[in-house]
Order: structure tokens, then sequence, then C-alpha cells
């Protein structure tokens, strides 16, 4: 009878259905770097926004109320120009002729306080030149010169410019001219972001609005009203001040995080005050710089561990990562964890064998890498068979 009852419980033992096998996350599907989060925190009135490369908007606030944008206009006019007529890094682009209506309008804005760049009946401006007028010292004149020898009228180019504001995205933009002088040209945080990583995807763009002066034909040196270049990583992109809108930047910046090259790409709108244009671009400065202090690359060595596989036979196989992993990362902000699992874990896989793969995300960013078993996966011993009923 004894025999039986041991013959019957080893058929059982060998035989029975183990466990349904599962895998048990060690990261879970949302991680949270650790740190203080960064926020903007405009005083009232004031928009700001600010984006990384790689990341997306990383913050706003009261990015959404259209505004007037005073001389940022001329980003969507250099755009336009470049758009009808491209140029490549090195080109100077056809000639214009700057003619006795040009100097009058000259001197006509000039009489308002307009900002503006000297010309000559005659003078030859390429249309590289004309743009560095434009986005540098930012000459009322001179984009209007533009717009008439692209559009024939300024109602024409105008029409143009808020055509490719939409095409852009930038559904809250409206453009009534092409300097940013009528305060009827209105546009939000939000929009000039997008407006503004448009632009910086060109390169005459970038390179244009990172000088911090230029030399004309007639005007000679002119210099960058952008007194942030050169500080901060900083290198664009344009100013503008209106008493409807206060002082308005659209700042870009390289900042050296780790051993990341990160762009940073913000927009201040409706700085107040008696000196608007030096206390937006302190506010652009610490803009920059808080962000930056805020940024981390997070490593991710290889062979650390994302899930076990729990096989239910008093075996748990680690499922690792195969590379090592550099991620751009905002203190505070979660980095969400997705695995798939592309091989079905069996008796006999061996040690780095690579069964799926695990993909961290922020914003946009996407990193991925591989994942392998690591260690063999061998069964259920006769062991725990018999001792795990």
């Amino acid at each position: 009878m004894l025999v039986v009852v041991v013959a019957g419980w080893c058929a059982f033992a060998l035989l029975r259905p183990l466990p349904t096998p599962h895998v048990v996350a060690v990261l879970g599907p949302n991680e949270v770097i650790s740190g203080q989060p960064f926020r903007v925190a405009p005083s009232l009135g004031m928009e700001e926004t600010v984006a990384v490369a790689g990341l997306g908007t990383v913050t706003s606030a009261n990015a959404n109320t259209p505004t007037p944008v005073a001389s940022l206009t001329k980003i969507m006019t250099a755009l336009v120009i470049l758009h009808d007529h491209p140029l490549t890094l090195g080109q100077n682009g056809p000639n214009l002729v700057v003619n006795a209506g040009d100097v009058a309008q000259y001197h006509l804005e000039k009489s308002r306080g307009d900002s503006v760049v000297a010309v000559h009946a005659g003078e030859t401006l390429s249309e590289l030149q004309a743009l560095e007028a434009v986005l540098i010292p930012s000459a009322d004149n001179v984009t209007q010169l533009l717009a008439q020898w692209d559009a024939g009228t300024q109602s024409a180019f105008v029409a143009k410019m808020n055509a490719l504001a939409q095409s852009i995205g930038a559904r809250h933009t409206t453009y009534a001219g092409v300097s940013g002088v009528n305060p009827q040209s209105v546009s939000t945080a939000n929009d000039q972001l997008l407006i503004a990583q448009f632009a910086m995807r060109n390169p005459v763009f970038a390179g244009t609005v990172s000088m911090a002066q230029a030399t004309l034909p007639v005007a000679g040196v002119v210099y960058n009203v952008n007194a942030d270049l050169g500080t901060d990583g900083i290198d664009g992109v344009k100013t503008g001040w209106l008493p409807q809108s206060g002082g308005c930047v659209v700042i870009a910046a390289h900042y050296r995080v780790g051993t990341k090259n990160v762009s940073i790409l913000g927009v201040i709108l409706g700085q107040q005050g008696l000196t608007p244009i030096p206390s937006v671009l302190r506010a652009a400065r610490h803009l920059v710089t808080n962000l930056g202090a805020g940024l981390r690359v997070v490593a991710i060595k290889a062979g650390t561990t994302i899930e076990n596989y729990d096989a239910a036979n008093g075996q748990v196989i680690p499922l690792v990562t195969t590379s090592h992993l550099h991620l751009l990362a905002m203190n505070g902000e979660s980095l969400h964890v997705e695995t798939r699992l592309t091989r079905r874990i069996a008796t006999g896989l061996a040690a780095g064998t690579v069964v799926g793969s695990v993909t961290f995300i922020r914003g946009v960013q996407r990193t991925t890498s591989s994942l392998q078993i690591a260690t063999g996966f061998t069964g259920s011993s006769l062991w725990w068979r018999f001792t795990h009923v």
C-alpha cells in the first residue's frame, strides 16, 4: 500500500502542470527622476514657454493669449523670404537695388523713432545682407524693402506671412504688417516657439541671428540688438518692443549637460517696466540658466535589470539591458518605460539570449535597448517538483 502511495505521489509531482509563469517589473511604467521640477512663473500679463531639443516643450505659463509681438514679426518676414528665395550657407543671393522711395521711407521711419539702418539711392544689398539688416539691427525699412521686392506690395507679402504661419501650426498668430510696428500683429508664446523652431532648422537663418554684428554697404557696421548673445551659451534669436506689447524675446542657447550638447529655445512676451528690453533679456538669461541647471543625463548601464521572469518553478530569470544608455531628462519629470517581449522564454534558452526590448520615453526622445536573459532557463528540477506540491 505504501509503495502505491509513494508511486502515486511521484507520478503526480512529475506530471502535474506547473503554475503559470509571469513577469515582474523592476522598473515601473513611469519612473520619476529625482530633483525639483523646473517651472516658469512669469509676472502678471507676461507669457513664457521653453523647449529642449529631444524633450519638446518643458514648461509654459499663460502662453496662449494673442498679444502684439513687435519685431518678433521679422522672424516670419525672414522665413517667407528664405522660402521664396532659398539660400544655402555661403550664398549671398540676388541683389536688391535701393531706390528713391526706399530712401524716403527710411527718413520717414527714422523721424518716427523706428528701428532703421541708413540707405542711399542706388545702393545694392544682396539678399543675405538685407536679411542681416532685418535680423541683426532689426531694420524696419529694410524689412519693407524685402517685402516689396518679393511680393510687389506689403499686403501681398503679409498674406504670405499668415499662410506660412498657419502651415507651421501657429493658429493664434495674425500678421498685420511686415516689421512689427503695427500692434495688430499678434501671436502667443507657444506660437512663437513653433515659428522659432521652424526657423532655426534653416542654417542661414540660424547663422544670421547668431551674429553679433554685420557690415552693410552704406550703414557700415551694425550691431545685434540681442545683447545676450555670447553669454550662457545664447546664440539667437530676436528681440522686440512696442508700448502695447512690452519687451519680447525669442532666445536660443546651447547648453552642455554631462556628455550631451543640448539646444534650448524659449519665448518671453509682455515684459513691462522702465527698461523692457534689458529686463526681458535678463529674464531670458535666467530662463536658460535655470532650465540648464534642471537638466541631467540619466545613465542606464548594460546589465540593468528591467523585469524578472518568474518561471513559477523556483527559478527567477532577470531580463537585463544589453546596451549602455544615456538619456536626457529633467529633474522631477517622469520617464516612461515600455517593455516588449518578442520571444517566448522556454526551457533550454541560454544566458544572453535576446528576448525583447525596452524603450525609455521622455517627450519626443525615445531610447531603446534589447533585453536578454541574464541566466539560462533550465526548467523545473526534480527536487523542486517533489517539494512544491
